[in-house]
């Protein structure tokens, strides 16, 4: 039991596979007289599953994930990008690094490790923290799902009321209800040394028990079910809105640059929110169905618990369950990309800027010119000045030019609804 961190994690669902093989033996002993251990050449298909998902598959996963949300965060906090979706799109890339870092650190180092305060992180940081960021990542999709569904059905009380300010007061708050809502978790397990020099995790009283169990009801219910249903439901209207929108576009043949921009802007944002969703529910789906109280009530009736918890079929639906919830947090900014054409620009601006901005620092480099002339070494000042000269002369010249990439986007006004202006008077 080198390896024995045990943990159906909410969303995340992290069996180790090294438990997973001294659970099976410990289990099939407990009901041995009810069960046969499994045979070799089946026990061999989880235990190959878990090693290419948590040694090859998942950190590669949360390497480019941690990527692209650090690519997501440099974008959204430009100041181009200012209405209150983006502010939920940056807090929805921190918590998503956050998870998927805390990940990475697990696969990579103390999932391949015995030593005690490894365990310490698997027990009190990894697991109870990256279901506090999971919870997270799933309402704030919630939240902006709600916010632009009223943002359609009632423009100019949500344009009102729903700003960049009050977004970040909502992203606090689902943080920290976050965190409140998963303390129980932080009380699963304790380390403790069975053999000298070898930590490893050991369940409390309190995972063992019916009171957890019924926790676990209320998680799957509160962090699964509940929030599928709310955005298969907006995620629809949000689908019926925009097809309606096309055609009032149409009906109306809108010729002005400017009210034509701001059609299009709604669109894009609202189908890249379309799109979140459709992943989030893709890959949501099944890790709703892995975790262990509705897994059991579907698939384990009249199995042991025991017995269920380590079989073949549970096992693996919960590392297929993992990478769907990797890919999850990861692939947003591959959305943003495809659907939303503001990202792109402002994206491109930005990485202008750097360029022009390394460029200068690259050539704004201090040296002098020298020569010897009888052993006495003279600096030649008409170069060194020329040279000056030229690098303010350029520095200058950047400036301006990143001065104007600046300003532009600035015409675009704070996000307004998607909804015909006549109707919102009426």
């Amino acid at each position: 039991m080198a390896n024995n961190l045990s943990s159906i994690i909410g969303m995340m669902n992290m069996t180790d596979p090294g438990y997973a093989i001294a659970s099976t033996i410990n289990s099939t002993a407990d009901n041995l007289t009810t069960t046969l251990p499994p045979s070799a050449s089946v026990t061999q298909v989880y235990q190959v599953v878990g090693q290419i998902t948590y040694t090859y598959l998942g950190p590669i996963i949360c390497a480019m994930g941690m990527l692209f949300n650090i690519i997501n965060f440099a974008v959204l906090m430009q100041h181009q990008l200012k209405e209150s979706p983006y502010t939920y799109l940056t807090g929805l890339a921190m918590v998503d690094f956050s998870a998927l870092t805390l990940s990475f650190i697990y696969m990579v180092f103390s999932h391949k490790t015995i030593g005690k305060y490894w365990k310490y992180y698997d027990a009190y940081i990894f697991l109870p923290i990256v279901n506090v960021c999971v919870t997270s990542s799933v309402w704030i999709i919630v939240l902006l799902t709600i916010e632009r569904f009223l943002f359609v059905r009632h423009p100019l009380w949500a344009k009102a009321k729903c700003d960049r300010a009050s977004a970040k007061v909502k992203i606090l708050g689902i943080v920290g209800l976050a965190v409140v809502f998963n303390i129980p978790r932080f009380l699963l397990f304790k380390v403790h040394e069975p053999r000298p020099g070898i930590w490893a995790l050991e369940h409390t009283e309190f995972r063992r028990s019916d009171d957890f169990f019924g926790i676990n009801w209320v998680y799957s219910i509160t962090v699964q079910i509940l929030p599928l249903i709310i955005l298969l439901f907006a995620n629809t209207y949000l689908v019926y809105a925009v097809m309606r929108a096309r055609k009032q576009r149409e009906q109306l043949q809108i010729r002005n640059n400017k009210e034509a921009t701001w059609y299009r802007d709604q669109v894009r944002l609202t189908i890249t929110l379309i799109s979140i969703v459709c992943l989030f529910i893709v890959c949501i789906l099944p890790s709703a169905f892995s975790d262990f109280p509705i897994a059991y009530f579907f698939f384990g009736r009249g199995i042991p618990v025991k017995e269920f918890r380590t079989s073949n079929f549970y096992l693996i639906l919960q590392y297929i369950a993992n990478v769907l919830v990797w890919c999850n947090l990861s692939l947003n900014f591959v959305l943003y990309c495809a659907f939303n054409e503001k990202f792109r620009r402002v994206m491109r601006h930005m990485i202008k800027r750097w360029l022009k901005l390394s460029c200068i620092k690259q050539s704004y480099r201090p040296f002098k010119v020298s020569f010897n002339i009888n052993g006495i070494t003279r600096n030649n000042s008409s170069q060194t000045n020329s040279l000056t000269q030229q690098t303010k002369c350029s520095m200058s010249m950047g400036g301006q030019e990143i001065l104007k990439m600046d300003k532009v986007d600035h015409s675009i006004s704070q996000t307004t609804a998607l909804f015909d202006k006549s109707e919102a008077e009426n």
